[in-house]
């Protein structure tokens, strides 16, 4: 017996080697164990049970002829142990390749990816084959065609040996975990992963495994939500291992969560559509005749030029013969909703699956409101916020900005799920959004049941015809639609929230019935904007849960009932119309928030005692009159002269002052804005202006906008703030001032004894080719809360800060003793002055500046002195960039007087923050810094021609540290053709360079990108921008 223990010892020895083997070589992809090492192991496995069992009978068995049967089964599998151990010992491998088959098993439709590779396929594929793009979302809404287009692209791929050495497809489930992820990755590894280790331990081996790999693919196919790499195991795609990660998705949310490039797959266009429809019905070489082909197109229209829709509809039309059957089926899909084939109702189900797939009520209520909407409309973003606010579909916000902004985050939800698009209207160009054909029809299906829902929108070609009102409903809408007649006797509808009859046309509706509203309690968005109108029912004068009441260009209305019992109404709109005065009751709105009674040019009284009733009014919209009565405005805008549209507004109490007003220096009208005035604009002056006169009295300024005004010298006079010298605008923190030609300061006549001070912590200049410098040294003090200053194409601007005395006297006075403070400042961004001799050239303290960038300072030599840079403590990003004279980038103060004679190789500057660091395109740059850069926290460094440099003063650590670990560097670029001029650079630290040595990838020097590097500070002047 103990022969056999110590036999069955070294068996599982050997057995326990094979399974660490089988462990490590299960890893490699497309690796599998042999079947006979499988049925070994299993032998082995079975022998130690049964000397186990030999074992149990052998204790205490006395009888002799049992003992001897037992010796015998034990010598026998002495044997057979004996036997397995020598079989183990002659295996030659353990593992049989398995080649990938290089198709997928359903491959892809060659005539759909025909149809779209110009505008889908090679946009993908150029992101392949971008080095500098590792992880692409290919994205869109259900049923483009996303799988189909990555099918091809898979296959392509295999096909083209050259371009990665692995490609790997893996399908995510939709009912999405982490651990089936990360079994359907093995499997295309062809790794095992046990299913009862933990997460992280199979994460780890995944990982390990997709580490040795190089230049592989990984597609993940349908991903849902976004996730952690690292949970799953996938290794960080980047550009050193050569890899690339590719999903698909319906969200573009999905692909910004994953850090990924996004690339939308469009749909087909309308040729497109038929040219993929006829090849699906009738193949490539059958010619329909003309009338045939007419109903074919539009039966490929109305698939919304949605791949899936046009191949599933083809598919079941390919028998049609003659034109009777195709009239016939084009009937049938006009009417899908309520006779659908089964191929079109499996588009709309799964449709209906990004629908469910919200998984929230309120976004599912308002993506079914839109299908209220007629077919192909372009719906205006505000209007139908403002519908869903009115119906309460959102709720629970504090004020309308609050609700508004809400309303965004749906739409933005809405149309990152594909369900919706973003698009503009061509002729005001203000934000919409569209539903597509199908999605609509989705959305119609629906609403036929549950919620209950009466379209008949946008039937403009035809009357619609009668159907009774069941008392199920909950919202109709004959939007645009030709309505012969309404329901004779009182429809009872107890359930109906919004009625849209906006926008109809039929001289039946020029009068309604006044019993019509009678039987509909909840109603709460009532639209009647109709032009034939004369009258409404005194019916609407009951509605008390009302909260909106639209009547907009009813230019027939003369007479609207009592508003007195609807307390609940909040909304309010009733333009253009024909009323000479408001109605009753309209002071016992004490719910109301908007009130807009633009362009009623016949209203004859406007009783503005009887408004100040209403407390809660935020939007008031009327002509000629004032608005000081109405303190509790959030938001208004008063136009002098004619209206400006350079900007639309759309939060915030706002005043433009256009081109056109009359001159207010020369004439009788002298503007005293509103104390409440958060927002001014002023555009296209020609006569000179004084602002600081207009702002004395707005208390509540925020932001102002100056642009193109040509009689502008200054923004700031001393003589027109209060006489005892208070000088304060302490509620303006955004300044932008463009194009202003005859700006030439900022504060004119401005400084100390003056008590001042500014609240500004924007200022962005752009253009204003007179100005010369920004700031007098004395006035820094009195701006604490600065935090972006953005000064960019101003051709004269000298300095950026400047002594007085340097004004009358430039290069005779230079006084670096004196010190400022800017607590606060962040950014500071300075491109395109041409001019510019110096920032600063005395002590500036700044100790929240994490970004600088100087960009295309052509007559600046040096950017810093050591004395200044030693003050920003919290610097993390510095950018120097096309200044061709730039010779220092920073400098000792006596290099600045005495340069050439003063080196000091012992100084050292501590950066402990800085992160990033890019020098390009600085022909004369000789020296970064004398001394020695202590920067530990660095990450990045770009040094680009930059010809004349033949030192690094960089060090990555602290005297006396060793340490040569920096998980935070990435990899440096160096063009092949600089790779001489970088292997001659000489090292204070030889440590440092060999970290940064190992980070070096040499690549060809390719296209000149850098007029893009010097677009970097658009992101500063975002708010700017967005308004221009």
């Amino acid at each position: 017996m103990q022969n056999l223990k110590r036999n069955v010892e070294w068996l599982s020895s050997q057995e326990s080697d094979i399974i660490s083997q089988i462990s490590n070589e299960e890893r490699q992809p497309w690796k599998r164990q042999k079947k006979e090492v499988e049925v070994w192991l299993t032998n082995v496995q079975l022998s130690k049970d049964d000397v186990q069992r030999l074992e149990q009978e052998a204790v205490g068995e006395t009888n002799v002829s049992s003992r001897m049967r037992l010796g015998k089964d034990i010598a026998k599998k002495i044997l057979e142990v004996q036997e397995l151990q020598k079989r183990g010992k002659d295996f030659n491998s353990l593992m049989i390749d398995e080649l990938p088959t290089g198709r997928l098993p359903i491959p892809p439709m060659k005539d759909f990816v025909k149809c779209t590779k110009a505008r889908n396929t090679e946009n993908i594929w150029d992101c392949l084959m971008d080095d500098n793009i590792r992880q692409i979302g290919v994205y869109g809404m259900g049923g483009v065609g996303k799988t189909t287009i990555m099918e091809h692209i898979y296959n392509q791929l295999l096909e083209e040996k050259g371009k990665f050495d692995n490609v790997y497809w893996v399908t995510v489930s939709k009912a999405f975990d982490i651990t089936n992820l990360q079994s359907n990755i093995a499997k295309s590894l062809n790794l095992r992963l046990r299913e009862d280790e933990e997460e992280k331990t199979r994460a780890s081996q995944l990982s390990e495994t997709l580490s040795r790999q190089k230049r592989y693919v990984l597609i993940l196919d349908d991903v849902w939500k976004p996730f952690a790499l690292e949970k799953v195991g996938i290794p960080d795609p980047t550009k050193s291992n050569g890899c690339k990660l590719v999903l698909t998705t319906r969200s573009l949310g999905v692909c910004r969560m994953m850090v990924c490039t996004p690339v939308k797959v469009n749909l087909l266009t309308e040729e497109e559509a038929l040219t993929l429809f006829l090849t699906k019905t009738v193949g490539h070489d059958t010619v329909l005749a003309p009338e045939v082909e007419e109903i074919a197109a539009q039966i490929a229209k109305k698939c919304a030029c949605l791949p899936l829709a046009v191949v599933t509809l083809a598919g079941s039309l390919r028998r049609l013969k003659g034109i009777h059957e195709w009239r016939n089926a084009l009937n049938e899909v006009i009417n899908l909703t309520n006779d659908a084939s089964d191929g079109v109702s499996t588009v709309i189900e799964q449709l209906k699956f990004s629908y469910s797939r919200l998984g929230n009520k309120m976004l599912q209520d308002c993506f079914l409101y839109c299908s209220l909407y007629p077919e192909d409309h372009k719906i205006h973003v505000n209007e139908l916020i403002e519908y869903w606010i009115m119906e309460e579909l959102i709720t629970d916000m504090g004020d309308v900005e609050a609700q508004m902004d809400k309303g965004h985050a749906v739409l933005g939800e809405l149309t990152r799920s594909c369900l919706l698009e973003s698009c503009t209207n061509r002729w005001t160009q203000e934000e919409c959004v569209r539903m597509h054909d199908l999605i609509r029809d989705m959305a119609l299906k629906i609403t036929a049941s549950s919620p209950r829902f009466m379209v008949n929108a946008g039937e403009t070609k035809k009357r619609v015809p009668y159907e009774p009102w069941s008392d199920d409903l909950e919202r109709i809408s004959f939007m645009y639609s030709f309505i012969i007649e309404l329901p004779i006797a009182p429809p009872v509808c107890p359930w109906l929230t919004t009625l849209l009859l906006n926008g109809s046309s039929s001289s039946q509706l020029g009068v309604i019935p006044d019993y019509f509203f009678s039987n509909m309690p909840c109603l709460k968005v009532l639209n009647l904007s109709l032009r034939n109108i004369t009258s409404l029912p005194e019916s609407i004068s009951n509605l008390e849960n009302l909260h909106a009441l639209i009547l907009r260009g009813s230019h027939q209305l003369k007479y609207v009932p009592s508003l007195e019992k609807l307390k609940a109404l909040k909304m309010f709109i009733l333009t253009y119309s024909e009323i000479e005065e408001l109605p009753k009751g309209i002071e016992e709105l004490a719910n109301l928030i908007k009130l807009d009674l633009s362009g009623n040019e016949i209203l004859r009284t406007f009783p503005s005692c009887k408004l100040r009733r209403l407390s809660k009014l935020q939007d008031l919209r009327i002509v000629g009159k004032g608005v000081k009565e109405f303190q509790r405005l959030q938001k208004y805008i008063l136009v002098v002269g004619e209206p400006w549209t350079g900007i639309v507004f759309d939060e915030g109490k706002e005043i433009s002052i256009s081109y056109k007003s009359v001159p207010f220096e020369h004439g009788v009208v002298q503007p005293v804005l509103p104390a409440g005035l958060e927002h001014f604009v002023v555009d296209g002056f020609h006569d000179p202006i004084s602002l600081s006169k207009w702002f004395k009295d707005a208390k509540d300024l925020h932001k102002c906008f100056v642009k193109c005004c040509n009689g502008l010298e200054s923004i700031f006079l001393s003589s027109t703030f209060s006489e005892d010298g208070q000088i304060s605008l302490g509620t303006v923190e955004s300044f932008h001032l463009y194009e202003l030609p005859t700006l030439r300061v900022l504060f004119d006549g401005i400084a100390p004894p003056h008590n001042i001070y500014f609240n500004l912590k924007q200022l962005f200049i752009t253009a204003c080719d007179t100005l010369k410098n920004i700031f007098p040294v004395q006035l820094l003090q009195n701006f604490p809360n600065l935090e972006i200053l953005h000064v960019d194409g101003c051709e004269n601007v000298e300095d950026i800060i400047v002594e007085i005395a340097e004004v009358s006297d430039r290069g005779n006075h230079q006084d670096y003793s004196n010190s400022i403070s800017l607590p606060k400042l962040k950014i500071l961004f300075l491109n395109g002055l041409p001019r510019l001799k110096s920032i600063y050239n005395g002590v500036m303290v700044c100790p929240s500046l994490a970004d600088v960038k100087v960009q295309m300072c052509e007559e600046l030599r040096t950017i810093f002195h050591v004395q200044l840079l030693q003050n920003f403590p919290n610097l993390e990003t510095l950018t120097v960039s096309g200044c061709e004279n730039v010779e220092d980038i920073i400098v000792e103060i006596a290099e600045v007087s005495d340069r050439g004679n003063h080196q000091d190789y012992s100084n050292s500057i501590s950066l402990p923050k800085l992160k990033n660091l890019a020098l390009e395109y600085l022909p004369r740059l000789k020296s970064i810094y004398n001394g020695v850069m202590v920067c530990p926290s660095i990450e990045e460094v770009g040094v680009y021609k930059c010809p004349m440099v033949r030192r690094m003063p960089l060090s990555l650590h602290t005297d006396g540290e060793q340490t040569t670990r920096r998980p935070g560097l990435r990899p440096i670029y160096i063009p092949t053709a600089e790779e001489e001029w970088w292997e001659s650079l000489e090292w204070d630290d030889p440590l440092t360079k060999t970290i940064l040595q190992s980070f070096v990838e040499y690549d060809v020097d390719s296209s000149d990108d850098y007029s893009e590097d010097c677009d970097d500070g658009d992101d500063y002047s975002e708010d700017f921008d967005d308004d221009y």
